[in-house]
């Protein structure tokens, strides 16, 4: 009862931190709530229940290693090398945001409550969490025009999917787990890239001057 009780608190975490990220400018503090949330994370498969395998030692570490030590330490050195220490509200503004993201909430648990499962699902926060932080992140990544908010988005719509992908956690092979870590690790590293290209020649992160490109 008790875990069940701190698992569903985490979840609403997952759930705020991703919010919180809609109304947040700053790059700096960006990268720093995506760590926090992604720390969190880390700590979910422990809440589920169950014996401490070597399966959820290694998911959990992968997730601290990966997520809230090596990706926003790029992250924050990419924030540092082009000098940019805010990000504009995007197309939509902060309100608007903040209130699609409301209705993206409401809409997860709709969906949620319209899903069938045979399985069991630890908790009823964990469906609608993760299509809460999936569609947030998605939100993130379409309305924001620096390119490294851009790949938060990214990467808070994975947590989105990790957080669905724990309704098979005990049946989802290891070696299956780690290879999505490594499509992360690959996918922000030609991210990386990207950027650096982008800074090199518009001495700017905005991604939305890209279509001043011509031939």
């Amino acid at each position: 009862m008790m875990t069940s009780i701190w698992l569903d608190m985490a979840l609403a975490v997952i759930v705020i931190l991703a919010i919180c990220l809609l109304g947040t400018s700053r790059l700096g503090s960006i990268v720093a709530l995506f760590a926090f949330q992604s720390s969190i994370l880390a700590a979910v498969p422990f809440l589920l229940g169950g014996e401490i395998g070597i399966h959820k030692l290694v998911i959990t570490i992968g997730t601290l290693l990966v997520k809230v030590i090596f990706i926003p330490y790029m992250l924050l050195w990419a924030v540092r090398h082009v000098s940019i220490r805010r990000d504009s509200p995007g197309i939509l503004g902060v309100s608007t945001s903040l209130l699609l993201g409301g209705l993206l909430i409401a809409l997860s648990f709709f969906l949620s409550s319209k899903l069938v499962l045979s399985g069991k699902t630890f908790s009823g926060l964990l469906i609608p969490s993760a299509f809460s932080t999936l569609f947030i992140g998605f939100l993130l990544l379409i309305s924001r025009t620096k390119a490294i908010t851009q790949v938060v988005g990214y990467l808070v719509m994975e947590n989105g999917i990790f957080l669905f992908a724990l309704l098979l956690f005990e049946t989802t092979p290891l070696l299956v787990e780690l290879g999505i870590f490594l499509d992360i690790f690959v996918g922000v590293f030609v991210m990386g890239i990207i950027m650096n290209h982008i800074q090199n020649e518009f001495d700017h992160m905005d991604t939305s001057q890209l279509k001043s490109l011509k031939e």
